[in-house]
């Protein structure tokens, strides 16, 4: 629902351009009826069903308990290459703080 006001505002920077301020106002204006019309199918289901507490409840791996921190498959995979290219200097972040 928040991106709803976000999607206007950026549509409102068109303003210069009538054709194309058109344009974006009618591509938020469908993005803002998608979010109203996923909401209210949704959230209904949600609450009646839980739905979606159950599917993410399937997704969970078993090894995975109440309160324990899951790592995902693709931060397992990224993790090695992105240490490798981005290092945090120490010394630096002591100095600021």
């Amino acid at each position: 629902i928040g991106t709803s006001i976000t999607n206007t505002i950026v549509s409102m920077g068109q303003m210069g351009d009538g054709a194309q301020l058109e344009r974006a106002f009618a591509g938020a204006t469908v993005h803002d009826l998608f979010n109203l019309l996923s909401v209210a199918i949704l959230f209904p289901l949600e609450v009646i069903s839980h739905y979606l507490y159950h599917l993410t409840n399937a997704m969970l791996p078993d090894s995975v308990g109440d309160g324990e921190k899951w790592e995902g498959p693709i931060k397992k995979i990224v993790s090695p290459f992105a240490g490798r290219v981005l290092k945090a200097n120490k010394d630096v972040i002591k100095d600021i703080a």
